[in-house]
C-alpha cells in the first residue's frame, strides 16, 4: 500500500498527540517532515517522534513528495497558513478553529476549489468511538424523537497545565474558540444544521495566573470574553441550550445530554474520541406507575461502545479521513462545509453576546455527506 505523505506546521503542545497517534494508529500515512517558525522547537518534535525532517515552513511546503499539510499553527496564523499551504499544492487539515471571521473561511475554501485541493478541519472527535455510538443510538431511535440539547463546557481555564496560556485570553482565544467546535461539530454531525443563535457573554476576572512550574506566579491580562450563555436553534426545531467557560472552579451540570421523547442519551466529552454513553428509558420513570420498579434504581444505563476506542484522548481520525477521501475520490466526513458551518456557529455566538441581538445563520451543512 502506498503511504500518503504529510508535513505537520506548527510545533506546539498539540503535535505531540497528532504526532503520536497518526505514528502508531495510521500505517498508511508517514509523517515526512516538522516545521516551525523556531527551529529549536521543530527539531525537539524530529527527535522525540523520529521524524526524517525538521525544517521551515516555506522549506515543508516546497517538498513535492508531501501531498497533506497539517497546519497546527496558533489561531490567529491559521488563515494564513493555510493559504499558504494551499498556494503550494497541498490537499489541507487545520487544526480548530478553521478561521475567525467568515471572510477567512470563505476565501480559503473558495482557495481550495479553484486549486482541485481538499480541506479537513478538526475537530474530528465526533468519528470516535463514544459518538458515533451516540448517533447510531439517535438514529435508531432509543431515545424517541430528540427535543432539547444541554451542553455545558465549564472549566477554569488552561493556565494549570499549558506552558503558555495567554494565546486563549487573546484575539482568536476564548472558551467558545477554543472548545465550541468539539460540542457543535458533534451537535450538528448528529441533528443537522443550525438555524439561529442568541448569546450573553462575560468576563470574570481582568487578570489570569499562570500554574505551570516554569512561570508559576506569573500574571497576564485577558483580553476576551470568557464566559458565555447561548441558545441556539437546530433547522430542526430543536432547542439547545450551551454554555462555555474558563471562569468556573468546578460544576456539577451535564457536560452533553440529549433529551428526547422516550428518554436521555448522556454523551461522553465531545473533546474525547473515547467513553461511555450511558441512557434512560421513560419505562425507568414510568415503572412505579405499572406495579414494578426500575432495576437500575434511576441511574442511566451505560451502553457499550459500538467502535473500537483506541484512547480516549486522540487526535488523528481527521487526518485519516481526509487522506483516505483524496485516494477514493470522495469528500471527506470532516470536510470544509462542516468547518464553515460550525465557525459560523461560533461567530455568530459571540456576535450576539456583543451586540445583544439574535443572529440568523446563512450557512447549512448536511450530515448525510
Amino acid at each position: 500500500m502506498k503511504k500518503t505523505v504529510i508535513g505537520v506546521i506548527g510545533c506546539g503542545v498539540i503535535s505531540n498527540t497528532y504526532l503520536r497517534d497518526i505514528k502508531r494508529l495510521c500505517p498508511e500515512l508517514t509523517v515526512k517532515a516538522v516545521a516551525d517558525a523556531l527551529p529549536e522547537a521543530a527539531m525537539r518534535q524530529k527527535e522525540a517522534f523520529d521524524i526524517p525532517a525538521a525544517c521551515s515552513p516555506q522549506e515543508l511546503l516546497a517538498d513535492p513528495e508531501i501531498e497533506i499539510a497539517v497546519n497546527l499553527t496558533p489561531p490567529a496564523l491559521h488563515t494564513k497558513v493555510n493559504r499558504q499551504i494551499l498556494e503550494a499544492g497541498k490537499h489541507l487539515f487545520c487544526e480548530k478553529p478553521f478561521a475567525l471571521t467568515m471572510e477567512d473561511a470563505r476565501a480559503t475554501i473558495a482557495l481550495a476549489e479553484e486549486k482541485g485541493l481538499v480541506i479537513g478541519c478538526a475537530p474530528d472527535s465526533f468519528l470516535g468511538s463514544s459518538l458515533t455510538t451516540c448517533k447510531k443510538l439517535i438514529d435508531d431511535g432509543r431515545i424517541g424523537r430528540p427535543l432539547y440539547v444541554c451542553m455545558n463546557m465549564m472549566s477554569s481555564g488552561v493556565e494549570t497545565w499549558h506552558p503558555k496560556p495567554e494565546n486563549f485570553y487573546r484575539e482568536g482565544g476564548g472558551p467558545v474558540y477554543d472548545m465550541g467546535g468539539y460540542y457543535f461539530s458533534a451537535l450538528v454531525t448528529m441533528f443537522g444544521p443550525a438555524e439561529s443563535v442568541f448569546a450573553l457573554g462575560g468576563k470574570g476576572f481582568e487578570e489570569r495566573t499562570i500554574y505551570t512550574p516554569e512561570r508559576f506566579g506569573s500574571v497576564f491580562p485577558v483580553e476576551v470574553p470568557t464566559h458565555y450563555s447561548a441558545l441556539i436553534r437546530m433547522a430542526n426545531g430543536m432547542i439547545v441550550n450551551a454554555n462555555f467557560s474558563f471562569d468556573i472552579w468546578k460544576s456539577n451540570m451535564p457536560m452533553f445530554e440529549v433529551y428526547g421523547t422516550e428518554g436521555t442519551l448522556e454523551v461522553p466529552d465531545p473533546n474525547m474520541h473515547g467513553g461511555t454513553p450511558k441512557l434512560y428509558r421513560k419505562e425507568q420513570t414510568l415503572a412505579a406507575a405499572y406495579g414494578g420498579e426500575d432495576p437500575a434504581g434511576g441511574e442511566s444505563w451505560p451502553v457499550p461502545e459500538l467502535a473500537q476506542n483506541v484512547g480516549t484522548y486522540v487526535r488523528f481520525l481527521g487526518v485519516k479521513d481526509l487522506a483516505a477521501a483524496i485516494r477514493e475520490g470522495r469528500t471527506p466526513r470532516v470536510n470544509a462545509h462542516l468547518a464553515l458551518h460550525v465557525t459560523e456557529i461560533m461567530i455568530s455566538v459571540m456576535e450576539s453576546a456583543r451586540t445583544g441581538q439574535k443572529v440568523i445563520l446563512e450557512t447549512s451543512y448536511d450530515p448525510g455527506i
